[in-house]
């Protein structure tokens, strides 16, 4: 990304991100001395995408924050990780049936929607590349940070989103159904997808 001729973009992107984890709370930074000394930490990976119009021009410029979750150790820092999803068959169904009763639609997309969720164990991260702690007189190498909300790449991430987004569908008056899964219904004729 740094040999691209709009590699400033990207920086700005990376910084925006950080920024964005940091004011939501995502992550503690604490001394590598106060992770408990058996606990590895895992990686952070940027990842970097030029997101673009249907005419081929760019919209904008997106850095993502993810784990390295291959580093994860089962039954030290992850357990569960099945998620269901939907699958096309409900979706087209649920648009036929929106079309022959002229029913609205619409779509919601989540920003960052997986750091939305908690985590339920403490997973260790280094710093990732580039990132720079202000008021740190040391270096920042002797820093890690905590997490505390599921990033994307950890094992664990659409588990734990998946779980925050059935209890608040369940709280709003919605009923899963047992067949397709990823199917919420509630009284008024409201449906869901996750």
């Amino acid at each position: 990304m740094l040999k691209q001729s709009d590699a400033a973009e990207f920086i700005k992107a990376m910084m925006k991100e950080a920024s964005d984890h940091e004011s939501r709370g995502h992550w503690t930074v604490i001394p590598r001395l106060e992770k408990p000394p058996s606990v590895k930490t895992i990686l952070a990976i940027w990842a970097f995408k030029r997101k673009r119009y249907p005419d081929g021009r760019i919209n904008k410029w997106k850095a993502r924050l993810c784990a390295h979750g291959g580093m994860q150790t089962y039954g030290e820092n992850y357990w569960e990780t099945y998620a269901p999803t939907v699958n096309w068959i409900s979706i087209r169904f649920l648009l036929i049936i929106a079309q022959i009763l002229d029913l609205n639609t619409e779509v919601i997309d989540f920003v960052l929607a997986f750091p939305q969720a908690d985590l339920g164990v403490p997973v260790y991260m280094e710093l990732p590349a580039g990132m720079d702690l202000e008021g740190r007189g040391e270096n920042s190498s002797y820093y890690v940070l905590r997490l505390s909300k599921s990033l994307y790449g950890l094992k664990q991430g659409s588990h734990n989103w998946h779980n925050k987004l059935k209890k608040a569908l369940l709280d709003r008056g919605f009923v899963e159904s047992i067949r397709p899964m990823c199917f919420y219904i509630q009284r008024n004729d409201h449906f869901s997808l996750c």
